[in-house]
């Protein structure tokens, strides 16, 4: 494992660009260092590296390398594990997923970490695996992390008109008197996200709940 992370390494080292490191730092507040690289230069020279890996069949080994990626200092490293996570096909998920996706979630988090694994590999693992998945979420939403409550109200965003709106207003009921900035946009993101496909059901939700603020901005948005 050790010498595939050095064969990236390599790969990166001549796109280090220290003033636009910096730059890509200021904008995600400090959290996390960069090596500088534009996200269209870093997929295209990340691609062979990542193509290499899809043929690992033991979970594992794939989830090794997600460990291994997400342990590096750079940021850069943490988008390679996400990018490589996201293209797994379905026969490569198990309801096991659940722990290691909780500690993914839980480790570097960021919106730009958690928003792209849990709109995108948790919420296909949770069509996949409906009973676990719903365990998942009973104890994520009682965690202290509001990473992990953000995961479970944003893990629908791409279900369309089959967002099962039932939980996800049990969930809004929840956390809607949570000031944190990051719970009241995923609430609203939620919300703004199912308006597109059942807008009715968003205001009946809006009515029956006292949800303001940034949430409620974020959820009319495409309401008349």
């Amino acid at each position: 494992m050790n010498e595939a992370i050095q064969q990236l390494e390599e790969l990166f080292k001549p796109f280090r660009n220290p003033k636009r490191a910096q730059t890509a730092r200021a904008y995600m507040k400090d959290h996390f260092s960069f090596i500088g690289m534009r996200t269209e230069i870093r997929r295209t020279t990340q691609k062979a590296w990542v193509d290499s890996l899809k043929s690992l069949e033991d979970r594992t080994i794939r989830w090794s390398v997600i460990r291994a990626l997400w342990s590096k200092e750079e940021r850069d490293y943490h988008y390679v594990a996400i990018d490589y996570l996201n293209s797994w096909p379905k026969k490569y998920y198990s309801e096991a997923d659940a722990g290691e996706l909780e500690w993914m979630l839980g480790q570097n988090s960021w919106w730009d970490s958690v928003d792209a694994i849990a709109s995108n590999y948790l919420g296909k693992w949770a069509l996949l695996y409906p009973e676990k998945a719903r365990e998942t979420f009973e104890k994520w939403r009682y965690d202290e992390s509001f990473w992990l409550h953000r995961s479970c109200l944003i893990y629908q965003l791409k279900y369309k008109d089959e967002v099962d709106t039932i939980y996800l207003e049990d969930l809004i009921r929840q956390m809607n008197n949570n000031k944190e900035f990051f719970i009241q946009k995923a609430i609203g993101w939620s919300l703004r996200q199912l308006s597109k496909y059942n807008p009715d059901e968003v205001i009946r939700i809006l009515g029956d709940n006292p949800i303001k603020g940034l949430a409620l901005r974020e959820a009319s948005k495409y309401l008349d």
